[in-house]
């Protein structure tokens, strides 16, 4: 609990920092505009049949950004870790790791809204039985952001993942989970 009240409290903190910009006028395109790295905090939950195994549970992530030639598009790399229990087995650990295509859709608005298509690699750890192993996965999200300043953002993002499992030899399910989380990022001068 007291991990969670200062996770909490840090957020807070930073989204203070940025107030005084919180409602400047000035383009605020041109901010977002910029290369970006950030992290995210929020509920990992499996869906589908995988929620019949897995808990659901809190977890987090890091990712950077980078600006295409076509304004709306823009590169990224996602990593996080998330940990859930489970009635089979004591736990599984999942670390994804991949890269996604950021459409920014065309609404004039200072809340931005973004769709996000990816794939990659997961890494899966089972307890007790040590097992570690790298899976496909492929991803879709979206996000809705708004500017807090000229330096940072603030974002609220759904993702959708997918571990690719039945190409494995006795692989019958694939895992599906569900990521919501708020995100901060901040804008680059690159």
């Amino acid at each position: 609990m007291k991990k969670h009240f200062l996770s909490i409290l840090v957020f807070f903190i930073c989204i203070s920092a940025c107030v005084p910009e919180l409602f400047a006028q000035s383009s605020r395109k041109k901010y977002f505009s910029k290369p970006q790295i950030g992290l995210w905090y929020g509920p990992v939950t499996p869906i589908f049949e995988t929620s019949e195994y897995l808990k659901p549970d809190l977890g987090g992530g890091v990712f950077f950004r980078y600006n295409l030639p076509y304004d709306p598009l823009k590169i990224g790399i996602d990593s996080s870790y998330q940990s859930y229990g489970s009635e089979g087995v004591n736990s599984v650990t999942l670390i994804p790791l991949y890269g996604n295509l950021l459409w920014l859709l065309p609404i004039d608005l200072p809340i931005r809204f973004q769709l996000k298509a990816g794939g990659g690699a997961c890494k899966v750890k089972m307890q007790p039985d040590d097992i570690e192993q790298w899976e496909p996965l492929l991803m879709l999200g979206t996000e809705v952001s708004f500017p807090a300043g000229k330096l940072a953002n603030v974002a609220l993002r759904l993702d959708y993942l997918c571990i690719y499992e039945e190409h494995m030899n006795g692989g019958k399910k694939n895992g599906h989970f569900f990521n919501a989380g708020i995100s901060l990022y901040f804008n680059l001068n690159l």
